[in-house]
């Protein structure tokens, strides 16, 4: 009797592992419902033709083992309708057997998507003072669990791949290792990388283990924090400023004819802008109050004085003399230094120990030189260009150059915005008014003397009501007028032994004292150049003398003084967001919503079941039996391993996990 053609099959060139699923018992035995679904479910899939490959005596069968993406089985079982189930749906692949892991992608991009919220949120806002938590442990604790829920369907679905990499073509059977590892973490990602040189679609869910090491700590570097001034609603800002000064010291005489002395705050704080070395300069800050130690203020207008300086060397006429025989100078030179009209002059006489150390005088301005049109005083000064050391037993050098300043101070209405940090006063000039009208009653019981209304100014200067004016009553102008003159004029002279210092009145003030500071006493702020201290402590009264207007009602009465209102800051906490390291946690998250589309498009296509990381599948396709491999123990077994290539096919209804013996094994 012929053989049938069932009897002329042949089976695939692929040793079979000790697995068919003859027994229906082994089937039921299967705990796993998904598992026994995907075992059974593949027991009747398509052949795919492959080439033809030797037997053991050398000759070609006309089986061939399957090389295409799906699961394989003989060739000459193509056209038959084998006995058993039908072919199985497409359907039996369906997105549904991914449920688990498309909703850890689905997830991961959920907690994405609200720490991306929350950040946006807090973004260049205060740091939420939430109870026993903090917006870095919300960020921390969502970050985790969003690398989860992606790790866990990244695992999976490498696992998955590995029975779509073993259904194409021979592989070798250390890959089953390998690509478990993989399944497991970042380390055994980078060995399948390796193994399968990114020839496999499996690399990017390898690639995607390895950077999801970064995925918390570039999470946790999205959050910042700086220290911003807020305002304080409970805290309190107010600062003096001025549109009076009418105030005055003790009458010297009748108080309706007569001058009076300078109002003792005046004079107290220009002479610690001479005297005081402080270098805080607490003669130049205004009165304040803030309840922290940050405050700012808009623009405010205050009534004040500047000092006006400039070089008139050029103006200096020298001239010298022959001393007579009589003298004990004799046939020594006497050298002169004046400015024009005569009011101010300097002696020498070259070589010699004695000379004019410097000399001043206060002028009105039809004497001056450059501020002819001062309303107030000017100063004229002359002293050589040297260094303090040169009033100390030195004689005077022919190469010594004289140099004269001229000075002016006036009343100015300025605006200007002030502020405290750290509780260092500090202010920037918006704007300065000078013209003025000026009122010959000198009553202090009238608006008398310099009268400023600056008309164009308005709120964003500081001026609330127009027209506003700032007043600089005329006995208290006079009154320091006189003091500045007293304090101003003089001069300073060496001699061979000493130094002598020559007020041109010291009746009233301490005009000595100014003149020894002038001289030699460490001015704040001044350097040690003769020439050059007299602008610098002209700078010095000028703050001071603002200060004062500035604090006169604070100082008359603190109650009830109009003083200007502004913000209290303090420093709270602000979150900046660096959206630059939100990048890798989208890229992994990219990475692993490309691996599942692309694993379900992969497993579709081959027909392979979904086994994914389950260990079922592989004890029920090698069982070890009597006639099991005998292979080698301990390391050897990864090397032996590397040579055993395998494939999973499908043959006679069965599912296989074969080994290859019809070529010779080579290495991957």
């Amino acid at each position: 009797m012929p053989p049938s053609d069932a009897d002329q099959r042949q089976d695939p060139a692929y040793e079979p592992l000790h697995n068919e699923y003859d027994d229906p018992d082994i089937l039921s035995s299967i705990t796993d419902a998904e598992t026994r679904q995907g075992l059974e479910g593949h027991e009747d899939f398509a052949v795919s033709p492959s080439p033809n490959t030797p037997d053991e005596n050398g000759e070609s069968n006309s089986d061939t083992a399957s090389h295409s993406p799906t699961l394989g089985e003989p060739s000459n079982y193509k056209d038959e309708k084998l006995d058993g189930p039908e072919i199985v749906s497409a359907r039996r692949y369906a997105s549904s057997w991914f449920c688990w892991e498309l909703t850890g992608i689905i997830v991961s991009a959920g907690l994405l998507a609200a720490i991306i919220i929350i950040l946006k949120v807090y973004d260049h806002q205060p740091q939420p003072k939430w109870w026993h938590i903090s917006l870095n442990s919300v960020i921390s604790f969502l970050s985790t669990l969003s690398r989860a829920s992606l790790m866990f369907s990244v695992g999976e679905l490498i696992g998955q791949l590995k029975w779509v990499w073993f259904a194409q073509q021979e592989q070798p059977l250390s890959h089953l290792q390998s690509f478990d590892s993989a399944s497991r973490g970042a380390l055994g990602s980078l060995t399948l990388i390796w193994a399968l040189r990114v020839q496999h679609f499996a690399g990017v869910g390898a690639l995607a283990m390895v950077l999801a090491l970064g995925f918390d700590p570039f999470s946790q570097l999205l959050i910042h924090t700086y220290d911003k001034l807020v305002v304080d609603p409970s805290g309190t800002a107010l600062i003096g400023n001025a549109t009076v000064y009418d105030t005055i010291g003790q009458l010297e005489y009748d108080k309706e004819t007569s001058v009076a002395y300078v109002d003792p705050v005046l004079k107290a704080n220009v002479y610690n802008s001479l005297f005081n070395t402080d270098p805080t300069r607490p003669w130049a800050i205004p009165q304040y109050s803030c309840s922290s130690t940050n405050c700012t203020w808009d623009a405010i207008a205050s009534l004040e004085m500047r000092s006006l300086c400039s070089n008139i060397t050029s103006a200096l006429i020298t001239n010298c003399s022959t001393f007579s025989n009589e003298s004990v100078y004799a046939e020594k030179s006497n050298c002169n230094v004046t400015l024009p009209k005569g009011r101010l002059s300097a002696s020498y006489t070259p070589g010699d120990f004695s000379f004019t150390t410097f000399s001043m005088n206060s002028i009105l301005g039809y004497d001056a030189v450059v501020y002819t049109n001062a309303t107030f005083i000017a100063i004229q000064y002359i002293a050589p260009r040297a260094n303090l050391e040169l009033l100390d037993d030195k004689r005077w050098s022919n190469s010594t150059q004289w140099e004269a300043t001229e000075c002016s101070l006036e009343p100015i209405v300025r605006s200007f915005r002030p502020k405290i940090f750290h509780n260092h006063y500090s202010d920037k000039t918006q704007a300065i008014w000078i013209q003025h009208n000026m009122t010959t009653t000198y009553n202090v019981h009238q608006s008398a003397g310099f009268n400023f209304t600056p008309e164009s100014w308005g709120p964003d200067l500081g001026v609330h009501q127009n027209p506003q004016s700032f007043i600089l009553s005329g006995d208290a102008r006079k009154s320091i007028f006189y003091f500045l003159t007293a304090i101003f004029s003089g001069q300073a002279t060496r001699s061979a032994t000493e130094l002598f210092f020559d007020p041109l009145d010291a009746s009233w003030y301490a005009a000595s004292d100014t003149l020894q500071a002038l001289a030699v006493a460490n001015i704040s702020g001044c350097s040690e150049i003769l020439s050059e201290r007299l602008s610098c402590a002209m700078d010095n009264v000028a703050a001071a003398m603002s200060k004062t207007f500035r604090d006169a009602a604070y100082v008359a009465d603190p109650a009830s003084a109009a003083m200007t209102t502004g913000s209290a800051k303090v420093s709270e906490v602000y979150i900046v967001v660096y959206w630059a390291y939100l990048a890798l946690p989208v890229l992994v998250w990219t990475l692993g919503a490309i691996l599942v589309l692309g694993t379900l498009w992969k497993t579709r296509r081959a027909r392979v079941p979904v086994w994914k990381n389950d260990t079922l599948p592989l004890l029920f396709l090698y069982r070890n039996q009597d006639e099991g491999m005998d292979l080698p123990q301990g390391s050897e077994t990864e090397e032996a391993s590397r040579h055993e290539l395998v494939r999973l096919y499908n043959h006679d209804s069965r599912v296989f996990l074969g080994r290859c013996t019809d070529t010779e094994p080579q290495r991957p």
